[in-house]
């Protein structure tokens, strides 16, 4: 393991209690790809020492499949440190910090299969599984001056065996010009801090804009945007400050509200998606939280974090 690459890790982990770097020591004991996955598996589950089942207080249970078990004080139940996360039932474990590299490279599937020897169903899912909670995790607020646009994505059906439609080359174009049933509308929202939140969206409306941003963006906050009159109709029904700025007419800046932050945020989350030839709509969410990882962490994110982030 290199010391750098670990020392980030445990910065990212927080302080250690005694036990925790207990919990590591043992685990390092080896050499090996193997042996740094286990070491992120037990570090992480030791910030908490919990049961997955019922929240109670955990005992050591013996070792098992390469893994301590432990026993849980109030429900008796025995788990181990993937008990309850998505990486439960791995199998493979020695490979997965490679892939945890081929995630950081932002490598294809079939790349990733290749390079760590593994079939493209696993690299498939083992992706799906170490995005799962990146996917979902959401900043808790976007304060103070926050941007806000719409990008748009085409419509991929990709793996699925009823299109609907003829099929087009991967990475295609639409058949329409301009915006289109084809296109898929994700709203990028970001505050000066850096903070940022993106999801996909049925519709630019006012429900699918105020289901998206009503939770995390701060009531005090000032909204910025375009011309779109959803987000007036959000800002005017739930009491925050909006700015709207028309491009059409010019309007590029009104006094220090713009939205460059979150026009640069989108440019390089279109570019680092143009690698991938087209994901599958139904993925998409997965993919931006990846992104969302990536621009969060910057050089933190490791193959070793990657692993962690799966493990909240």
């Amino acid at each position: 393991m290199k010391a750098a690459e670990f020392q980030r890790l445990v910065a990212h982990l927080g302080e250690l209690t005694p036990e925790q770097r207990r919990a590591l020591g043992e685990a390092l004991s080896g050499e090996g790809d193997a042996t740094e996955t286990v070491a992120v598996i037990e570090a992480r589950f030791a910030e908490k020492g919990l049961c997955p089942h019922c929240q109670g207080e955990a005992q050591k249970w013996g070792y098992a499949a390469g893994l301590r078990r432990y026993r849980c004080r109030s429900c008796k139940t025995t788990f181990n440190a993937l008990t309850g996360t998505p990486l439960a039932w791995l199998k493979k474990r020695n490979t997965l910090a490679a892939y945890g590299q081929a995630m950081v490279d932002g490598l294809s599937l079939r790349k990733a299969a290749t390079r760590c020897g593994i079939d493209l169903t696993t690299a498939f899912r083992w992706r799906h599984l170490l995005l799962e909670i990146p996917a979902a995790t959401k900043p808790k607020a976007l304060t103070g001056v926050v941007e806000a646009d719409e990008t748009y994505f085409l419509e991929s059906k990709k793996g699925s065996r009823k299109l609907g439609r003829k099929p087009r080359k991967r990475g295609g174009k639409a058949r329409k010009r301009g915006l289109s049933d084809e296109q898929i509308p994700v709203i990028v929202t970001r505050d000066r801090s850096g903070a940022t939140l993106t999801a996909v969206l049925p519709a630019v409306t006012t429900a699918s804009i105020t289901t998206a941003l009503d939770q995390v963006v701060a009531k005090d906050a000032a909204l910025v945007s375009d011309g779109a009159k959803a987000y007036r109709a959000f800002a005017n029904a739930t009491g925050r400050l909006h700015v709207a700025l028309v491009a059409s007419a010019g309007e590029r800046s009104f006094g220090t509200y713009h939205i460059q932050n979150v026009n640069a945020y989108t440019s390089g989350l279109k570019g680092w998606m143009a690698r991938f030839k087209g994901v599958a709509t139904i993925y998409l969410p997965h993919y931006l939280g990846w992104h969302r990882k990536i621009e969060h962490d910057g050089e933190g994110f490791t193959r070793l974090s990657c692993i962690a982030a799966a493990l909240e």
